[in-house]
């Protein structure tokens, strides 16, 4: 039997000579259970949002995006394109003209970007999922306009009428815009075949057309922005990034939705990590009540550690005895705390208690993580031994010195 651990266990439930050591134990564990269990929920918490920012800007994203390194425009005429198409993992890849227009409908007037694209952009982007009507379908010819909502509402005006046309205004490349000079600017119209939505972004931005009617609007020729590329979840995209640069070599650049969206991930990280250290400087001030506890159990115990010490007690058996107290004081409050705070995030997810009103999502995601409860699990133990083994070091050598030299 391991005597310092059964001494340990018995001073954590037994009662003390003084109610005030058992209140300020309980404090200690109540402490360290609400510190944990924050933890793991706001944790928790930003994973899904981190999660639901992902669906959001990646479900209807590409995998990969080409783009030149110097100018605006391209042509595929500097691409290797059928090495482009026969890349180990690409699935599919789309054309693309992205450039900023003006919509017209009516006397409502919105600025937009245009994103004119090939049909296979539909297959890459899984567009047809994100439709707000479930009538609507994608037209795979590439004959009508995909409008996002907020773009939809703006020219819809205050009572949301039907839009079937919208007039689209570009900016040709060898005009300057002038006063009064109207042909530096060329219009046409085009059917509305969708609304899409997505994310605000792209909802109160975007609008997508087919890329020959880009190119008419805007008289393009062959010149392209970008080239959209959709890939094969069995490979590993960075090693399919790898292959598509040595194919168009240096003059083009490939970045991955992450990378194209990279403030916004690295935002979210941020605020996590951020909280995740406040919450730690509040776990680290909760173990003040420990030190206190301990040390009013300590001279509590004077009696009783002379009574082992004439038995033959050794110092460190006295030290470990505290020691343990400490551990175990710590253990308890954050196991449960973790438990608790796991359990409340699976009833979140179930029944959604905590809604989200006018939202993209009507409740507020979350999503426990193994490597969190690690991570909470490692850090508690630090704290609980740190916070143990110092006072209890200093205190059993001070105040019991005459017992042991």
């Amino acid at each position: 039997m391991n005597i310092s651990r059964f001494i340990a266990s018995r001073y954590l439930f037994s009662k003390k000579s003084k109610s005030i050591i058992n209140i300020i134990s309980f404090i200690s564990v109540i402490g360290i259970f609400v510190s944990s269990s924050a933890m793991i929920i706001v944790l928790s918490g930003f994973n899904g949002i981190e999660g639901l920012v992902a669906n959001l800007y990646s479900k209807h994203h590409p995998d990969l995006i080409i783009t030149p390194k110097n100018g605006k425009t391209f042509t595929l005429d500097s691409l290797k394109i059928s090495s482009l198409k026969n890349c180990k993992g690409v699935t599919g890849f789309s054309c693309v003209i992205e450039e900023t227009t003006m919509i017209k409908k009516g006397e409502r007037w919105v600025n937009a970007v245009m994103k004119g694209v090939e049909a296979p952009y539909f297959e890459i982007c899984d567009l047809e999922a994100s439709l707000i009507d479930d009538e609507n379908k994608i037209d795979h010819n590439n004959t009508k306009a995909i409008i996002g909502a907020g773009l939809h509402n703006q020219i819809s005006g205050p009572y949301r009428e039907i839009i079937n046309t919208i007039t689209v205004y570009g900016l040709l490349r060898d005009e300057k815009i002038k006063r009064n000079n109207a042909d530096a600017f060329k219009e046409k119209m085009i059917e509305i075949g969708g609304v899409f939505n997505i994310n605000p972004e792209l909802n109160n931005t975007y609008f997508i057309v087919p890329i020959k009617f880009a190119r008419d609007l805007l008289n393009y020729e062959k010149e392209i922005t970008s080239i959209e590329i959709g890939t094969s979840e069995k490979i590993d995209i960075n090693e399919i990034r790898s292959d598509l640069i040595k194919i168009i070599g240096d003059s083009f650049q490939i970045k991955t939705n992450f990378e194209k969206n990279e403030l916004i991930f690295k935002t979210n990280a941020a605020e996590k990590w951020m909280v995740f250290l406040i919450l730690i400087f509040i776990l680290i001030l909760s173990t003040f009540n420990i030190i206190a506890s301990l040390t009013m159990l300590i001279l509590d115990k004077k009696k009783d550690i002379s009574t082992l010490i004439s038995l033959g007690a050794t110092q460190t058996l006295i030290r470990n005895i505290f020691f343990k107290e400490g551990l175990y004081i710590n253990l308890l409050g954050g196991i449960l705390g973790l438990l608790f705070g796991v359990v409340i995030c699976l009833i979140q997810n179930k029944y959604h208690l905590i809604k989200l009103d006018n939202s993209v999502v009507p409740y507020w995601p979350v999503d426990v993580a193994l490597s969190d409860v690690f991570s909470i699990s490692i850090i508690l133990l630090l704290i609980g031994l740190i916070s143990s083994f110092i006072p209890t070091t200093y205190l059993v050598k001070k105040h019991f010195k005459q017992f042991f030299y």
